[in-house]
């Protein structure tokens, strides 16, 4: 379910979450009843939503992003009142903490001072505002005003242009592969998602807003079997190379929702082989249905294996089918069909919890079928060549799934996977495409349910795309910085040196212990048991190493006040 990220509570939760590096939901209760049980916990580290973001931007600093970051200022503005980078800070901050809109920022973040000084504002700043634009059409006054309007961070981040945002993205990913985020052969998914939006956007050439007309089943829980009916979609469509282990996304590009799936496909792949060049190749591809195209594949298998299902409605389909059927008929004897290897494996599957929990065994039947022509797959893709003499069809192989996970066999809905790996498993094909699944779940649905991917900042193609790729940036960043905080624990833990440790010991020293201290038009900001010792309560540690209300006094070259 989407989450509705418009309180500080549920900020504090979402950063929780991303600070994990185990998959974890949030159950109070049950913690608060183990821990009084078991006067025990795993482990336990403190949370700030300042210091998580202060931790992550050094970070960026760290592995070089940072300059990513400051070239995103379009440098057309005329007597700025704020530095660019803090728009695009403010920007990050609302998709990390998956704040739904640009309204709730302004609860969340643009009133936070500690959030806010984070990124360079006061607290005087927060209270009162920046600067007195508004005031006068205000009719009711606020306790905290915030630092800036989320209007204006609307207003300037859409200004980026489709060329530096471009160059963040694969910027960022060419610092993540530097740092060996990615394993030495990589094995990927390519997947085109929608990013939908309305036919009121306002497009950068003016035009009319891209659209296609689909058949969808209605958005109905109670009947997953109703009928299809036509739909119009708006919006745009995004390609996506998804790397699955470490779910970092390697390459994206935009374009309109009325595209075709393999319009970008070779493009996209070749930006994601840039981008990790040196430090990584990819080694597979898999694919959905809407790639299927020879020529394509063509080109894609030339540099990698490539793992794709085929539609119902093809020959080489109903060809793999026939040959599956026979081979387990022939398996069901002890007998095998020459080219072709029947395998079946049982996976045992736990539901539920405590008591309540049982076990299935489910079974996945497929016969992996070894060079079945295929006439369309190739330079030329389908044409008349292939009625020539001398052609010589593509040698693929076919993995048909008899039963997947143990469902019922329906031979009108057995999936062919079509391959090029070598590999004799028979499990090759089958495993390949099914991790396939995870660009959806871990990606393009993540994106959307957790990071509010179609949740523009404007209603424009500018907003759209600015937003799109701060988001999958920030997805890709979030993985590396969850990974290298999860390094760092464990050789802290050995009793290791290392750089975000001293980092964070140099931010407690410097800020972690300090408070801002309001008195009517004037704050000052003190460590806090300087603020204890000022209002005459003691601190007994602090006495014995010689401090007092007096010391503190001078240190801020303050009068003391003789009567008291």
């Amino acid at each position: 379910m989407p989450r509705n990220v418009a309180r500080k509570e549920d900020l504090r939760t979402r950063l929780a979450e991303l600070s994990g590096w185990q998959t974890a939901t949030r159950d109070d209760a049950h913690v608060a009843e183990e821990l009084h049980e078991a006067r025990a916990m795993d482990r336990i580290y403190p949370l700030n939503e300042a210091a998580f973001f202060d931790e992550f931007f050094h970070y960026l600093r760290d592995i070089g992003a940072w300059p990513l970051l400051e070239r995103l200022d379009p440098e057309d503005r005329q007597g700025p009142l704020y530095p660019f980078i803090q728009f695009v800070l403010l920007t990050i901050m609302r998709c990390v903490g998956g704040v739904e809109s640009m309204l709730a920022t302004h609860e969340v973040l643009l009133t936070d001072e500690a959030l806010m000084g984070v990124i360079g504002f006061n607290a005087a700043q927060v209270q009162l505002g920046s600067n007195d634009r508004g005031l006068s059409r205000r009719k009711h006054p606020v306790e905290i005003r915030g630092a800036l309007s989320y209007e204006t961070i609307a207003d300037n981040i859409v200004k980026v242009g489709p060329e530096k945002l471009s160059a963040m993205f694969n910027g960022a990913i060419r610092c993540l592969a530097k740092q060996g985020m990615f394993p030495k052969r990589i094995d990927v998914s390519l997947d085109a998602t929608d990013d939908e939006a309305t036919p009121t956007y306002k497009t950068d050439a003016g035009g009319k807003v891209p659209s296609v007309t689909r058949e969808k089943r209605p958005d109905v829980r109670a009947n997953k079997h109703a009928r299809k009916i036509k739909v119009t979609v708006f919006g745009w469509k995004i390609w996506l190379v998804f790397e699955p282990v470490s779910k970092v996304p390697l390459a994206m590009k935009i374009d309109g929702i009325n595209v075709a799936d393999n319009a970008h496909a070779s493009e996209v792949l070749a930006q994601a082989r840039a981008n990790v060049e040196g430090y990584a190749t990819i080694r597979s591809v898999a694919l959905d249905r809407g790639f299927l195209d020879g020529k394509l594949l063509g080109r894609v298998d030339q540099d990698a294996i490539v793992y794709i299902p085929a539609k119902s409605n093809m020959a080489i389909t109903a060809d793999a089918r026939e040959i599956a059927r026979r081979a387990e008929a022939l398996a069901a004897q002890g007998k095998a069909l020459d080219g072709c290897t029947y395998k079946e494996r049982i996976e045992r599957v736990t539901h539920g919890s405590g008591k309540k929990a049982w076990l299935e065994q489910q079974t996945t039947t497929v016969v992996r079928i070894r060079d079945l022509p295929c006439d369309w797959w190739g330079p030329e893709g389908s044409s008349s060549a292939a009625n020539s003499k001398g052609f010589k069809p593509k040698l693929v192989n076919a993995t048909v799934v008899l039963r997947w996970d143990g469902a019922r066999k329906d031979a009108e809905k057995e999936v062919v996977i079509l391959d090029t790996d070598p590999s004799t498993d028979p499990f090759a094909g089958f495993d390949a495409y099914d991790d396939r699944s995870l660009i959806e779940n871990t990606g393009n649905r993540e994106a959307k349910e957790s990071w509010f991917l179609e949740h523009h900042p404007k209603r424009s193609e500018a907003g759209m795309r600015v937003h799109a790729y701060f988001v999958f940036t920030c997805m890709a960043l979030i993985s590396a910085f969850r990974l290298h905080q999860q390094q760092a624990e464990e050789a802290e833990s050995r009793g290791e040196e290392t750089g975000i440790g001293r980092y964070r010991r140099q931010l407690k020293a410097a800020n972690r212990d300090k408070v801002i201290v309001f008195c009517g038009e004037h704050f000052g900001i003190f460590r806090n048991h300087e603020v204890f010792l000022l209002v005459g309560i003691p601190v007994r540690e602090c006495a014995l190493m010689g401090e007092s209300a007096q010391t503190v006094l001078a240190r801020y070259r303050a009068k003391a006040d003789d009567s008291s």
